[in-house]
């Protein structure tokens, strides 16, 4: 393990893992990077001094701590395979990628079994959040690791907190998006009605973030879309149906607001749209775009 501030390999450079491991770069880090279907984004990462390995075992291998930013807990299982045998004891895996706390279970118990460190640390905030490192890292891990942990996701981090042991990341991640998403269905839902019963947007929205609707994906959303830009909040609507879906499996039968939000995000899917952001769903039905 290197003494001063620790090799980091980041799997999966979207938008978020992507302006992530630009704060890495940015605050002294050696980061090396994975090729990632947005080529421009590796290619500006290389340009600011990161690394590109060939293979997920290939930059497992040649780093202190594995960083992934992935689209699902189907993912994260399917990293672990590629690069189980090339963690070293003593390495440690941040997982960000808003997962299935089963799967987190999983993955640090074959990790553990090896000596490896593992935690859970999704973030709540945008793109542009982790360029400008003021996400919030929502940490489960050992006690013992916390230290470790924290002195990566600081970086690009403004808060963070640890939730409890391992999968209490991915858990409180599960009931953040829970509120944020079946927030963005009733915001969906109640505009659509206001358009429908000629209720004026401008004057709505400007009542709302007087009292207590005001949150943030109303200002993400709302805000932008009454200027005609429907992609104020960059999430897509298949990324806040699985969030949904996981929430349930975590809480069960108590979850019943959260099916009702669930069965939009899925029939929006199920139409075609999973890959809109969820600000969309604001969109009239006569200019959606598929």
């Amino acid at each position: 393990m290197s003494d001063s501030k620790p090799s980091i390999g980041v799997i999966g450079v979207g938008m978020m893992g992507g302006g992530m491991a630009a704060s890495l770069l940015r605050t002294g880090h050696a980061v090396t990077v994975l090729a990632h279907r947005k080529r421009d984004t590796v290619d500006r990462l290389i340009a600011e001094g990161a690394t590109e390995a060939g293979s997920a075992a290939e930059l497992a291998a040649s780093v202190d701590v594995v960083l992934t930013c992935l689209p699902d807990g189907p993912a994260v299982e399917a990293c672990a395979e590629e690069i189980l045998s090339s963690l070293s004891p003593g390495a440690l895996w941040i997982d960000t990628t808003t997962s299935d706390p089963e799967v987190t279970h999983r993955v640090a118990a074959q990790l553990d079994a090896q000596g490896v460190a593992f935690a859970d640390a999704p973030v709540t905030g945008s793109p542009a959040q982790a360029e400008a490192g003021e996400l919030a890292s929502l940490v489960g891990c050992n006690e013992d690791a916390f230290e470790r942990v924290k002195a990566v996701v600081s970086h690009y981090s403004r808060v963070v907190r640890r939730f409890g042991e391992v999968g209490t990341g991915h858990t409180a991640k599960l009931m953040n998006n829970l509120v944020t998403q079946g927030t963005m269905t009733l915001l969906a839902e109640s505009y659509t009605a206001a358009r429908r019963l000629g209720v004026d947007w401008q004057a709505l929205y400007d009542v709302m973030c007087t009292g207590a609707a005001r949150s943030g994906t109303l200002e993400k959303a709302v805000g932008p879309a009454l200027q005609g830009d429907f992609d104020g909040a960059r999430f897509t609507i298949r990324n806040g149906e699985k969030d949904l879906r996981y929430a349930l499996a975590t809480l069960g039968p108590e979850a019943e607001v959260g099916r009702a939000a669930h069965a939009v995000m899925l029939r929006h899917v199920e139409e075609g749209r999973g890959d809109d952001f969820i600000s969309r769903m604001l969109q009239p039905a006569s200019k959606k775009q598929g």
